[in-house]
C-alpha cells in the first residue's frame, strides 16, 4: 500500500458514510459518532504502528485497517437502528462483506486485500482465531488495541453526560444503578476479559471495559492508555468500594509495568 492507495480509501470511506446520514437528528448523531470513532481509531493505529514498525507501507496498511474496521456499523444501523451486535448482526463480519461487495480494495495486491478484510472481520471477536497467519495476527492485535483505546475515550465522555444527552445507539439498555456483579469484578481480579452475557448493570459494563486492559498487546498501547487518561475517567465513574479499589490498584500497576517495557 502507498500514500495514493490510502488517499483513495479515505475518499471512498467519506463517500460511503454520506450514504447513511438520514434526516432524523438522533440518527444523524449516532452515525456521526461512528464516523468520528473510526477516524480516532485510525489515528491510534498510526501511533501504535509507528512505534512498532519500521516499514512505512505497513504503517499505511495499519491506518487503512483503522479506517475500515467499523465499516459494517453503517449498514448495521441503517437496518436495525442499533450498534448492539447481539440483537442485530455481527458488525465485523458485515464489514468484511461490505468490502468484498463494494471492492474499495481492488487496486491492492490480493495479499493486502485479504489481510485488511480479515482484520475487519475479526477485530470484534472475543478472541483471535488460531488459524490466522502471523502477519494477520499482528495487525489484528493492533486494531483490537486501537479500537479499545477509543472506546475508552468515547465512554469516558458518555458516562459524564446526562442520560438524555447520551447517544441512544451506544448504550446497552442496562440499568444505571449502584449495583455491580461479583462475576464481572472477579474477571477484573483474574485479569481476564468479561463477557457481555455477564452484564446486569451499567457498572458491570464499566468493569468489563476495564478488563480489556489485560487484552492489550503492545507497549505503545499501554502508554497511550496511560497518557490519554480515559481509563481513569471510567474508574472515577464507578462506586467507591474497597474491592473495586483493590482491583483498580492492580490494574494501574499492570498498565505502568507494561507501558515501560
Amino acid at each position: 500500500m502507498n500514500t495514493i492507495d490510502l488517499l483513495n480509501l479515505k475518499n471512498w470511506f467519506s463517500g460511503y458514510c454520506k450514504r447513511f446520514y438520514p434526516a432524523a437528528r438522533e440518527d444523524r448523531k449516532n452515525i456521526a459518532l461512528k464516523e468520528f470513532h473510526t477516524r480516532k481509531v485510525a489515528a491510534n493505529m498510526v501511533l501504535i504502528a509507528g512505534a512498532e514498525l519500521q516499514n512505512r507501507n505497513k504503517v499505511l496498511m495499519a491506518e487503512a485497517i483503522g479506517l475500515l474496521h467499523d465499516i459494517g456499523r453503517f449498514p448495521q444501523y441503517a437496518q436495525y437502528r442499533t450498534f448492539r451486535d447481539n440483537i442485530s448482526v455481527n458488525h465485523g463480519r458485515l464489514g468484511a462483506e461490505v468490502l468484498e461487495t463494494e471492492k474499495p480494495l481492488s487496486g491492492l495486491p490480493l495479499s493486502e486485500q485479504e489481510l485488511i478484510i480479515d482484520a475487519v472481520r475479526f477485530h470484534n471477536a472475543f478472541s483471535i482465531p488460531g488459524e490466522l497467519d502471523p502477519e494477520k495476527v499482528f495487525f489484528l492485535k493492533m486494531i483490537r488495541d486501537a479500537d479499545k483505546l477509543d472506546i475508552w475515550r468515547f465512554f469516558s465522555e458518555y458516562y459524564e453526560k446526562d442520560e438524555v444527552e447520551r447517544e441512544s445507539a451506544a448504550g446497552l439498555d442496562l440499568p444505571d444503578t449502584p449495583e455491580y456483579s461479583e462475576e464481572v469484578l472477579a474477571c477484573l481480579f483474574g485479569k481476564k476479559s468479561a463477557a457481555y452475557s455477564d452484564l446486569k448493570t451499567l457498572n458491570d459494563f464499566k468493569l468489563m471495559q476495564l478488563t480489556w486492559v489485560y487484552d492489550l498487546n503492545f507497549p505503545a498501547s499501554f502508554s497511550l492508555a496511560s497518557n490519554q487518561g480515559c481509563i481513569d475517567k471510567v474508574i472515577s465513574s464507578l462506586p467507591e468500594r474497597k474491592e473495586i479499589s483493590q482491583a483498580v490498584s492492580a490494574l494501574r500497576q499492570y498498565i505502568g509495568n507494561m507501558a515501560s517495557k
